[in-house]
């Protein structure tokens, strides 16, 4: 191991002097970011997104060999090596455009029956109807941002759960983002967030939940794309332990421009008495939901995402003691 390399591992101040150093470059480069695309219309700062999106292909080569890797893991000998960078390529470009959107919003709302269109927002409408809560499961595809948005603009307020970002002001900066949007954001690491999300079922809003990347929150371990991965648990075990209606809505880039926002039939919540094993199906039901989506079109997906980095996690995840194979992975 590189000696520079040793001494960071080991050094905790030396890891925390760098994050914080990471952090403040990260919040400026974000503050730039959003404000530079605004200087251009924002059909010129779409071009130009795609024009980043290739650069960043190019030179970021651990970015380019996760997406590579995963995307051999997905598809193995269904796809060609062009094809595997084709995508890996264009989630890239993909990425860009949802920043450049985000900073064109005002844009964007001034047109955006024009800008997007929706499928199956009568099963929306029959939620609202309901008279209670809902859970709006979504995923890191097409502009999940302006996904929420949308919703929340049509009349059906979100209220996402979010982690607490390492920067308090990049924090900060994303919070009131979507609050300018409507869109409130429960932190899921406040000690207060669990009543916060059953206050919003309560007076019949709508919880929107982002489920498919690993991340350090309550999972089980179902498959995805063939291969066991680690997924968060809290839609379907809300959905099961409150029968509350749950249904997948995602964003998708139009071929001409813009989005299709499109709203699926809201999931059969399973109620056989065993809680755990109706949790753990109900899961797996939105895994395979996912996995249909991004195979329609994976160039909108975060292929670099390290999705099935771990195992089950002790005392946190409710299948842990359960022994699953992990992928080979570099």
């Amino acid at each position: 191991m590189n000696p520079l390399r040793r001494l960071y591992k080991r050094s905790r101040r030396l890891r925390r002097f760098v994050r914080r150093r990471k952090d403040a470059v990260t919040y400026y480069a974000a503050r730039f970011a959003f404000w530079l695309p605004r200087q251009v219309s924002l059909e010129r700062a779409l071009w130009l997104a795609d024009r980043f999106g290739d650069l960043a292909y190019n030179i970021s080569g651990e970015t380019r060999r996760l997406s590579l890797a995963h995307l051999d893991l997905a598809y193995g000998d269904e796809l060609t090596a062009e094809a595997k960078r084709n995508i890996a390529r264009a989630a890239l470009r993909n990425a860009a455009r949802c920043f450049v959107e985000l900073a064109h919003l005002d844009t964007i709302r001034a047109r955006f029956d024009d800008y997007a269109s929706v499928e199956g927002w009568e099963h929306v409408e029959a939620l609202l109807a309901l008279g209670k809560g809902a859970i709006v499961v979504s995923g890191h595809i097409g502009n999940w941002e302006l996904l929420a948005t949308y919703f929340t603009g049509k009349g059906l307020p979100i209220v996402a759960v979010a982690r607490r970002l390492s920067d308090p002001r990049l924090n900060q900066f994303v919070f009131d983002l979507r609050a300018r949007n409507g869109v409130h954001t429960i932190l899921r690491e406040s000690p207060t967030s669990s009543r916060e999300i059953l206050k919003v079922l309560r007076e019949h809003g709508a919880l929107g939940l982002i489920v498919d990347q690993d991340i350090k929150t309550p999972s089980v371990t179902v498959p995805f794309f063939g291969h066991p991965a680690r997924t968060p648990v809290a839609p379907a075990a809300l959905a099961v332990r409150r029968n509350m209606p749950i249904v997948a809505a995602f964003a998708q880039r139009r071929p001409g421009g813009g989005h299709l926002f499109t709203v699926l039939p809201p999931m059969p919540v399973p109620q056989t008495g065993d809680r755990r094993l109706d949790v753990l199906e109900l899961t797996r039901h939105i895994n395979q939901i996912f996995e249909q989506r991004i195979r329609l079109h994976p160039e909108e997906w975060v292929w670099w995402h390290k999705r099935w980095r771990r195992r089950p996690i002790p005392k946190l995840d409710p299948d842990a003691e359960i022994h699953y194979p992990t992928p080979d992975l570099p």
